[in-house]
């Protein structure tokens, strides 16, 4: 066991900038490669502030971040000790996730599109198994023929595009290559479940921005850059689970804002539904990646999407993928490319956009009638104030229904009471759907918790 003087040696030698969460980088790196092993005490606060020139709050300030990560474990009297490598990450909301939908009969937590009649898919896997390309040997970042499909309503000029497989493992891919451990990202909140889910893994902190009726709250952006997040994490169009997008004096004042500082990665999870395309590309062409996902549309097994913005964090993101197979196949881009310019694709894509709409409407207006306050936004997602999230989750859950609750799409627990709700996924009943959520709100009703 290394003494503690030669402990501070090693932890010293590896910082290279003195600041809390560089400190939190190198000692979560030196415990991860053993270089400080489990049970290991650390140094007091004291002497590491001392040995590095940094105030003792800011020794702290990573004390308490290695201990949020799980790598250490603080006793008034023991001092802080190493617990050991960290275990494997989990996609905790995830998991829940799946643990509460898979056996219930309705769905109307997650994001798929339930009973709506399913785009077909034969005709372009028929065409892409017979393009002259599939079999070549080597790896493309985007076909032609998808590069074609997508760049004409790109909603900026760029050159620069990449096929993932969704827009989750775009959002992975991007975080791993740009996010250190202890680092902070600024994440408009609410958003998508996984995006907490991958940040945990990266042991990485969210920095929430509210949603306000505009957009992201420009306070906020403007207070958590101060402390220089790695990047911006936001959803511009239909955003996830709230529905709201952002408006054009919102995109001019946060290109202001932003201009210069971080990365932004933004997502597009539920095309081609109306409603804009809008993005902050067009004024910040160095510092925006926009990802559109195709899988709402076309289904889990057509998990596609489709990244374009500056060429420097394209090519990154490209390098990762070439190490690797994880790149996506020809026949899956050749088939998506022929589904985003197939005549009768786009035909059946403009009847389920208007079927999506009806749906939404309608379970809204449903819900209102009862009593809920349901904002105006866009589909397919209702974003419901309830009394208790976890209550009516749980009367839900009784009645075969699966809704989430709202502490999956926020960090923390300072926030209003919500519930998730897929308003498209079933075409008829939805007055009865109605009727078990508004029983669920009800205690008299639902005979209590």
């Amino acid at each position: 066991m290394e003494t503690e003087a030669a402990l501070l040696t090693t932890i010293t030698r590896a910082v290279t900038l003195r600041t809390a969460a560089a400190l939190t980088r190198a000692v979560a790196d030196l415990i991860s490669t053993g270089g400080i092993p489990p049970h290991a005490r650390l140094p007091t606060i004291r002497a590491v502030s001392d040995s590095l020139g940094m105030s003792r709050s800011a020794v702290g300030q990573a004390w308490r971040e290695l201990q949020a990560q799980g790598l250490v474990e603080s006793k008034r009297r023991g001092g802080t000790t190493v617990i050991g490598q960290p275990t494997p990450p989990h996609a905790k909301r995830y998991e829940s996730m799946i643990r509460a939908s898979i056996t219930m009969p309705v769905d109307l937590g997650n994001l798929w599109c339930g009973d709506m009649p399913p785009i077909d898919l034969s005709r372009a896997f028929d065409y892409a198994v017979r393009h002259p390309d599939v079999g070549n040997q080597f790896a493309q970042q985007i076909t032609p023929e998808l590069r074609d499909a997508v760049s004409p309503d790109w909603p900026f000029h760029t050159e620069s595009f990449l096929a993932t497989h969704g827009a989750i493992d775009a959002l992975e891919m991007s975080l791993a290559a740009l996010v250190r451990p202890g680092d902070r990202v600024a994440v408009a909140v609410p958003t998508i479940a996984r995006v907490f889910d991958i940040l945990e893994s990266l042991s990485a902190t969210p920095v929430p921005i509210p949603w306000e009726e505009a957009g992201p709250s420009l306070k906020d952006l403007r207070r958590a850059l101060i402390g220089k997040p790695a990047a911006f994490v936001y959803q511009p169009n239909r955003s996830l689970p709230n529905g709201r997008s952002v408006t054009q004096e919102w995109m001019a004042e946060a290109a202001e804002v932003l201009n210069g500082t971080i990365p932004v990665l933004e997502m597009d999870q539920t095309w081609p539904l109306g409603g804009g395309s809008s993005s902050l590309g067009s004024r910040l062409p160095e510092q925006v990646l926009h990802t559109r996902s195709f899988n709402f549309a076309f289904g889990a097994d057509m998990r596609q999407a489709v990244v374009g913005g500056n060429s420097r964090l394209t090519d990154v993101l490209w390098n990762r993928l070439s190490y690797s197979s994880r790149y996506v196949s020809r026949i899956m881009q050749l088939a998506q490319a022929y589904l985003l310019t197939d005549p009768d694709t786009l035909a059946a894509l403009r009847a389920w956009d208007t079927e999506i709409h009806r749906r939404y409407r309608t379970f809204a207006e449903a819900l209102r009638r009862r009593g809920h306050e349901v904002e105006e936004a866009s589909p397919p997602l209702i974003w419901l104030r309830v009394p208790d999230e976890h209550s009516v989750c749980t009367r839900l859950s009784t009645r075969g229904i699966v809704v989430h609750p709202g502490s999956f799409f926020r960090p923390g627990a300072r926030w209003e009471q919500r519930i998730s709700v897929n308003a498209a996924a079933r075409g008829t009943g939805l007055e009865e759907l109605a009727d078990e959520i508004a029983a669920a709100c009800d205690p008299r009703l639902a005979g209590g918790a």
